[in-house]
């Protein structure tokens, strides 16, 4: 196994096709990062992400003869692990936001980076407004602000990721953008 270790991603799926024991390097590559991506978009306990990440490894392994070789394979199982998350999250209807307030200070950082913003969110009492806001926004909104700002994902990747055009993403995410500028603007946070 140590030899699969240094092949890409791409490389591995084609590994796959003949030896199913190539499939838990995937596991070990992608599970912390799709829990930190499940953490971030929902309010899932421990227990329900762990249920989510079994359901988007079994359906990438059940599905991986489906993967297009001439996409990323990491934009391939974001958008499965998004699908599943989004799924869970809708048939158990929860409130989709358990981004710490670390984390959502994170986002406005990156957004607006901006010194006024951020002397305005050092005490406890705006940190806990930013967490409301993030409470707020649509999950649409919120998610590609998490892809874009906090997974990194480039606008290509989170295309394929969310399945929506490029041209859509870059909407979404200055629509975003706008949407928690407005609201730190309603509590004069901005």
């Amino acid at each position: 196994m140590q030899e699969f270790l240094e092949k890409s991603d791409e490389e591995l799926v084609e590994i796959l096709k003949t030896d199913d024991a190539v499939f838990g390097i995937f596991v070990d590559r992608y599970q912390k990062k799709l829990d930190n991506y499940i953490k971030r978009i929902s309010s899932f306990s421990i227990e329900d992400r762990e249920d989510v990440l079994q359901e988007i490894f079994l359906s990438a392994y059940e599905n991986i003869n489906s993967f297009d070789i001439s996409l990323k394979f990491s934009s391939w199982i974001y958008r499965v692990a998004h699908n599943k998350t989004i799924s869970r999250w809708r048939r158990y209807k929860k409130e989709s936001s358990n981004i710490s307030v670390e984390e959502n200070i994170f986002l406005v950082e990156q957004v607006f980076n901006e010194n006024d913003v951020l002397k305005n969110i050092e005490n406890i009492e705006n940190k806990e407004l930013i967490q409301k806001i993030f409470l707020k926004i649509p999950v649409k909104y919120k998610d590609i602000l998490v892809l874009r700002f906090m997974e990194e994902k480039s606008y290509d990747e989170i295309s394929d990721i969310l399945e929506i055009p490029t041209s859509t993403v870059g909407t979404q995410v200055r629509r975003a953008k706008e949407k928690v500028k407005k609201e730190l603007e309603l509590l004069n946070l901005k």
